[in-house]
């Protein structure tokens, strides 16, 4: 596998379905998009500056996982 960019996960991780680039297809992946994507669009219904924060918190987590990602290479486990 290769490398992936912590930024270009960031990015994507805003856009929450994004987030898939950083986890690939796997259950962490799923379960994060579909907890985010419900907590965005409840928030959302509340105020549209707590649906900013989801999407916040999505960035971060894509990242994150990007970062995670590398470094499992770098330390040559196979990526999950």
């Amino acid at each position: 596998m290769s490398k992936k960019s912590p930024v270009l996960g960031a990015i994507l991780g805003f856009f929450i379905l994004g987030l898939f680039y950083s986890t690939g297809f796997n259950k962490k992946g799923i379960i994060t998009v579909i907890a985010l994507g419900f907590i965005s669009w409840g928030v959302g219904l509340a105020s549209v500056e707590l649906s900013t924060i989801v999407a916040i918190v999505g960035a971060y987590l894509g990242y994150r996982w990007s970062n995670e990602h590398n470094a499992m290479l770098e330390e040559g486990m196979p990526a999950q």
